[in-house]
């Protein structure tokens, strides 16, 4: 495999397998961890396998009504395990202007709790994005619409690439170098400067009164 669409002909095969580590790992080529499969609905499978290099693979099998997409029932991501960790879950990606100057998308997971989500809007997010925007360029993918991001909660945290499926241009992606970059990337966000003022970030909401982090 050299190119991401390689890769995703293999995910396209893998359809065809069960989905055991044993065919994961026949396919794909790499020692696989664990592999977790879930079906939302009859027409949707999920799947995600956790790799012994920490690269992971999440993809989404689906049923498309068009006539004319055959070729259009798959779509994957490729990450990287890292040992980022946030208090709050939250997803944060490259985006681009359509005149190219890159700016930053956030999402934070959703609480019931009002009084919590108002807070998280109106200081973790604007702290999150102040953290991120020296840095966010470094997030730019190769092609127009592609990206790198990353992925952190409580348990666990995960750098990956943005999705590729059958019409996605960045498929011509080669493997070495998105794989490169997310590495890059695991590096980057390692840097004690930046670690730091994740941390303060999440130290700053421990003390908030616990009336915030309450049911109301």
């Amino acid at each position: 495999m050299e190119i991401m669409g390689d890769l995703l002909e293999k995910v396209r095969e893998f359809a065809s397998h069960d989905f055991t580590k044993e065919e994961a790992q026949k396919l794909f080529g790499w020692n696989v961890r664990d592999i977790a499969v879930k079906s939302k609905e009859s027409d949707e499978s999920y799947i995600y396998i956790t790799f012994e290099n920490q690269y992971t693979l999440f993809i989404r099998y689906f049923l498309n009504l068009d006539p004319t997409e055959t070729e259009d029932t798959c779509e994957f991501t490729l990450g990287l395990h890292t040992d980022l960790r946030s208090r709050i879950k939250y997803d944060i990606h490259y985006a681009g202007y359509i005149h190219g100057q890159g700016y930053i998308r956030l999402r934070i997971a959703e609480t019931k709790n009002r009084m919590q989500q108002i807070v998280l809007e109106e200081f973790y997010v604007p702290a999150l994005k102040n953290v991120y925007k020296p840095i966010i360029l470094k997030f730019e993918g190769f092609y127009s619409r592609d990206f790198f991001g990353v992925e952190a909660a409580p348990g666990n945290g995960e750098i990956f690439y943005a999705p590729v499926r059958y019409r996605s241009e960045h498929k011509a992606a080669r493997i070495g170098e998105v794989m490169g970059r997310l590495t890059e990337l695991d590096l980057l966000l390692k840097e004690p400067q930046i670690r730091h003022a994740l941390a303060e970030n999440d130290l700053q909401l421990s003390l908030l009164p616990s009336m915030v982090w309450s049911d109301l």
